[in-house]
């Protein structure tokens, strides 16, 4: 499939995802993920978690999410990492939010902070990853000012 092709379908099953038509958008995602597109990877494995169009199956995710990052997609280093720690594998979620967060993606900084605040010992690095989060320039708006409110109580 060329580059064309694979983002009209991407754009298709996007539309259709994005109007709650789940079952086409999984059909067309599903088509350009096994042709290759990692956006149509990452969606499907999206899906997968929610529930949306398919039976929720966090392996299915996990499965799609590793075929995405393979195709070189950063947002599904992080959406991996969320998967592994819904999962409750810590260590996995932590690697891939490492990835991510490495790879620039700011939102992967917040939920490391997140995933330390189970423990008082671990204050330093949560300061230290919510200013990462509020400081970088990959992360949405929202996720800044939840970043700012949890270090200020750390404050």
């Amino acid at each position: 499939m060329n580059n064309d092709s694979a983002k009209s379908i991407f754009e298709a099953g996007s539309s259709a995802y994005e109007k709650g038509h789940f079952k086409k958008a999984f059909k067309l995602l599903k088509e350009g993920a096994e042709s290759g597109d990692a956006d149509c990877m990452s969606t499907l494995a999206i899906m997968y978690t929610c529930g949306e169009g398919v039976r929720c199956d966090y392996d299915k995710a996990i499965e799609w999410e590793r075929k995405a990052v393979d195709s070189g997609s950063v947002s599904a280093m992080m959406n991996l990492g969320i998967s592994y720690r819904i999962k409750g594998d810590l260590v996995q979620a932590r690697h891939w939010l490492e990835k991510a967060l490495d790879a620039g993606d700011g939102d992967a900084a917040l939920l490391l902070a997140k995933l330390y605040m189970v423990s008082e010992k671990e204050t330093e690095r949560v300061k230290e990853y919510l200013t990462i989060a509020i400081n970088s320039e990959w992360i949405y708006e929202d996720a800044v000012e939840e970043a700012r409110a949890f270090l200020a109580l750390l404050r």
